[in-house]
């Protein structure tokens, strides 16, 4: 008979973090104290603690912790490492900058250090500062073939594409079997409008055994992109072989339909590309991706009488994605010289049986908390049942000349968010 499996007390507390027990989460960690722990095990300790006291906003006693703790352990490298990343985990950027840094100033010389620190920049949203990281640690390590790899995503996010191109050709001089970089370089080149290098990018991607029908539906993109017709009909031959039915092959009939003047069997195509993904049951940004499509497409060409049934299925479906959420809002073409972003949350009473009461939260650009509260209610009511009702309103920005209606949807929680920064 087989042992239970024990859970590891900090894998508990990361779950009760997720769940927002905070109380439960500082039990089990001070419970550790007398313990004796490895070096990363504390260090990620620290940083569950730390949070669990900010979002119980006991913030005094969250700095007096990391104070008293550093003074003992903040020249303990796997303790410090530990805890900048499991903060960084957390979302908790600012002590995880702290403690990254930290490390840097310990070991200057450590391509790791510059790496984690550069890491979590990036998921900061600060890619600027995050590529400096990169080039600090590729410095000490010119054949660290993920820095080059993380650097350009970076640079490519940022659509610095000549900075991306030369990252990752960084990159696959260190890794040159990797056919998914060599698609991603591939897209970059096109961005910048090097089809000849783009090209020879797609190829590699084939020849490294990547997913073909990916590497033949950017290339089509690409070729498309030039109005390369004959390479483009060449990657639809190729994907009508591998994927005869599926969403790619659909996608890519109709962008060589649209480039013909073909717009009727063009948006039989994207449509029949719509229910493809859905029934694939593809990713939420998968479909939400072909759903904006299909969006842009019937505004591009006049055609929003024809977009009910699509738009009904999004709300169906409730691929809300912020790319479908931006056609949303470009398809309702709402205008205010006073727009604020505001957020909203919902609140609807469960029944009986369900006993805990619902909320969502909305991002809206509206002109006034009154306008930004019916606007939430009248998006959630398209999307199921219950009689929710405007729990608050916050202004987040400054009024504005822009585009009004929802922007943002969070999924459902049983408990309210805490006030927006």
């Amino acid at each position: 008979m087989e042992s239970p499996t024990t859970i590891d007390p900090l894998d508990r507390a990361e779950d009760l973090l997720e769940q927002g027990e905070y109380e439960a989460v500082l039990e089990i960690v001070t419970g550790l104290y007398e313990e004796t722990l490895p070096s990363s095990a504390r260090g990620r300790g620290l940083a569950l603690e730390v949070v669990a006291l900010e979002r119980l906003d006991r913030t005094d006693d969250a700095e007096l912790l990391i104070r008293e703790v550093m003074k003992e352990e903040g020249d303990d490298l796997a303790f410090v490492l530990a805890a900048g990343l499991a903060f960084s985990d957390y979302d908790a950027f600012p002590q995880a900058e702290v403690f990254l840094r930290n490390l840097c100033e310990l070991q200057p010389e450590n391509p790791l250090a510059w790496f984690n620190l550069a890491i979590s920049l990036g998921r900061e949203g600060r890619y600027p500062e995050s590529v400096q990281m990169y080039n600090a640690s590729l410095e000490h390590d010119p054949e660290f073939a993920d820095a080059h790899l993380q650097k350009a995503y970076c640079l490519e996010t940022m659509e610095q594409f000549g900075g991306a191109a030369e990252a990752y050709r960084g990159y696959l001089a260190l890794e040159p079997t990797d056919g998914a970089t060599w698609r991603a370089l591939g897209i970059v080149e096109s961005e910048r409008q090097e089809y000849a290098a783009a090209y020879t990018a797609f190829g590699k991607a084939l020849e490294s055994g990547h997913d073909p029908a990916d590497t033949h539906f950017n290339w089509a993109i690409t070729a498309l992109q030039q109005e390369d017709v004959e390479q483009a009909e060449r990657n639809l031959l190729a994907l009508r072989e591998l994927e005869p039915e599926g969403a790619r092959t659909l996608l890519t009939q109709a962008d060589l339909e649209e480039s013909q003047g073909d717009v009727w069997p063009a948006w039989e195509s994207l449509g029949e590309a719509f229910e493809a993904v859905l029934e694939e049951e593809d990713e939420v940004e998968v479909c939400g991706s072909v759903a904006a499509a299909i969006i842009r497409f019937a505004i591009k060409h006049d055609m929003r009488e024809n977009l009910d049934g699509h738009v009904a299925r999004i709300f169906e479906e409730q691929l809300f994605s912020e790319e479908v959420l931006e056609v949303l809002l470009a398809l309702e073409g709402r205008m205010g010289n006073a727009a604020m972003s505001q957020q909203v949350v919902l609140q609807c009473a469960g029944d009986v049986a369900e006993a805990e009461t619902r909320y969502v939260v909305y991002g809206v650009s509206a002109e006034d908390p009154k306008q930004a509260g019916e606007w939430a209610i009248e998006f959630e009511a398209r999307c199921g049942e219950g009689a929710w009702e405007v729990h608050s309103v916050q202004p987040i920005s400054e009024p504005d000349e822009g585009l009004l209606g929802v922007y943002w949807r969070s999924e459902e929680s049983t408990r309210p968010p805490g006030p927006a920064a």
